[in-house]
């Protein structure tokens, strides 16, 4: 099978697939050229076995395999000594292992459809029958039952060699393993066929994508073609049918036979070559997912540049899991993998970059000027400390970092994020994980912001750095005249005003405000009129002020974040 094939790039969906591919077979084993990749059709041999090693190579210690697995390591450190160390928060930990992980993963449905192909005369089910939670009644006493419950110990680790072994083995991790990232990571990009075919009647799905993926391509290019009646919708190879659409990929196909009110005319034309449908199922590998959110930077330069970049953000990922595993991660490494100075950054400067984000199982873009790579750029230093700061919004967290990036990439100014944090420190709401000091940084980058698309120019950093002091001192003036009790009414009022862009009311609760203090108003508010984003970046300068605190909150925002 020496037959060279050319997979082109085009758009984002293709361009996730690509880079999957690369990321499966390995760049070196296909050659680059452009906007295009070629390989010989000898290279998809064995490609299932490289599909799946892929996603459990990346992932793995994201597994419930690992979770199973890794409590080896402390079985054979309390037989070492001999459990002289073993006490009731270790049976308790022991406990929740079997219960929770054990026997939760292994009795689903899923993982005992493997069982036979890992080893076909292992009897897990009665392994699982004889792990037996050991639980105290409240009238024993640890050290009078510890030498009876340590027996009683060893024998469930009798019970959890044999499963660690079952799941140790080679083919225990391909295809526990493989079960796992089916319904973990692979049904994030596509579904509805193959292995992901609810009524599908193959237990390996090794095989199961094999036939379903690969066999039809090495069909197809030993096939004749000549008088293939239709083309690809994507590459434009010719094809013998329609039946092959989009289907199976997720939020993006629908049914063909169901919805032909979705094409032109009733006529369905939207339909894939073997070759392109192999690589839209590439497209998980294409895309990093972090706790089931995922993100691809789709930059259109050339397909060796647009795997560096998502290769480049997806170390960074792995790097920065190594502190704790959590979403804002992946905007950590979208901002390190875009701005990194070396790798040819520069080029950034001169074209924009489509960032692709799978949130809430839908797809979500946004384009990544070169005005909001430069603010993000710019703002590193900010952004680094918004990382662990964050607030709570009922049972909900919500990460600033993450916050202020999503705005960013919306074209979104940042005044409702500013007034609402403002509001909670003033109204001293519990879960915040930030101060005003973090909330001036969010007010620098959003003066950036501003500045790049050129509807305030009139205001510089120094000055609002300047009524900020402004703020300070007015809060001083109340507190040497004893009237600190003043200053939440006149809190409230100010932003009021700010929320519902009430100029007038503003400066007229200010002049109230100063004339009690006898002190003048600073001349920098009388630009504050010029324009509406004038006037709420000074006056949110000013509340800075005014409501500044010296104090620092607790690191927050790291699960759950919105």
């Amino acid at each position: 099978m020496q037959t060279e094939i050319e997979v082109r790039a085009d758009d984002w969906l293709i361009n996730a697939g690509l880079v999957g591919f690369l990321n499966i077979v390995g760049k070196e084993n296909v050659r680059m050229n452009g906007q295009s990749i070629y390989f010989k059709a000898d290279l998809l041999v064995g490609f299932e076995d490289k599909y799946f090693n892929f996603f459990i190579q990346e992932y793995k210690e994201t597994l419930a395999w690992f979770k199973i697995v890794s409590y080896k390591d402390t079985m054979e450190r309390f037989r070492a000594e001999d459990f002289a160390s073993f006490d009731e928060k270790a049976l308790n930990d022991l406990n929740k292992y079997m219960k929770d992980v054990v026997k939760f993963y292994l009795k689903k449905s899923n993982y005992i459809k493997v069982f036979s192909l890992i080893d076909a005369k292992a009897n897990v089910t009665k392994w699982l029958e004889n792990l037996n939670t050991i639980n105290l009644t409240k009238k024993q006493q640890w050290e009078d039952v510890k030498i009876d419950i340590v027996e009683k110990v060893k024998r469930n680790y009798i019970q959890l060699d044999f499963i660690i072994d079952f799941c140790l083995g080679e083919k225990g991790l391909k295809y526990l393993g493989a079960k796992n990232l089916i319904y973990s990571v692979i049904n994030k990009g596509w579904t509805g066929t193959s292995f992901l075919y609810t009524k599908t009647k193959l237990a390996d799905p090794y095989l199961d994508y094999k036939t379903s993926f690969l066999d039809p391509v090495l069909d197809y290019v030993d096939s004749e073609l000549s008088k293939a009646k239709y083309n690809c919708f994507n590459c434009n190879l010719p094809i013998k049918n329609l039946k092959t659409g989009l289907s199976f990929m997720n939020d993006i196909g629908f049914d063909i036979e169901k919805k032909t009110s979705h094409v032109w005319d009733f006529n369905n034309d939207i339909a894939t070559c073997p070759i392109c449908r192999l690589i839209y199922s590439c497209v998980p590998a294409g895309f990093t997912y972090v706790y089931g959110e995922g993100m691809f930077i789709n930059d259109s330069y050339g397909v060796e540049e647009l795997h560096r970049v998502n290769e480049r953000m997806r170390n960074s990922i792995l790097r920065f899991n190594k502190d704790g595993i959590n979403s804002t991660n992946t905007y950590r490494a979208l901002v390190e993998s875009i701005t990194m100075e070396h790798e040819n950054n520069r080029r950034y400067e001169l074209v924009d970059i489509q960032l692709v984000r799978y949130e809430n199982e839908h797809y979500r873009f946004n384009l990544l000027s070169k005005k909001m790579l430069h603010i993000v750029n710019d703002s590193k230093g900010i952004l680094k400390g918004l990382i662990r700061c964050g607030y709570k919004e009922g049972n909900l967290n919500v990460n600033l970092y993450k916050e202020v990036l999503q705005h960013l990439m919306n074209n979104e100014n940042l005044f409702t994020l500013i007034h609402k944090l403002i509001y909670y420190k003033q109204t001293s709401v519990n879960g915040l994980y930030y101060n005003m000091g973090h909330v001036s940084g969010i007010l620098d980058i959003n003066t950036k912001f501003l500045k790049e698309m050129e509807v305030m120019t009139n205001i510089s950093q120094n000055q609002l750095w300047f009524v900020q002091n402004c703020g300070k001192e007015f809060k001083e003036g109340y507190v040497k005249k004893k009237s600190e009790n003043k200053i939440s009414g006149i809190t409230y009022k100010l932003l009021n005003s700010l929320k519902v862009n009430d100029k007038d009311g503003f400066m007229d609760t200010l002049l109230n405000s100063y004339s009690y203090l006898a002190m003048p108003i600073p001349d920098i508010f009388i630009k504050m009129f010029s324009n509406d984003e004038a006037f709420k970046s000074v006056g949110y300068a000013f509340m800075l002020g005014v409501g500044g605190e010296k104090t620092k909150k607790e690191d927050g925002g790291n699960t759950d974040e919105k």
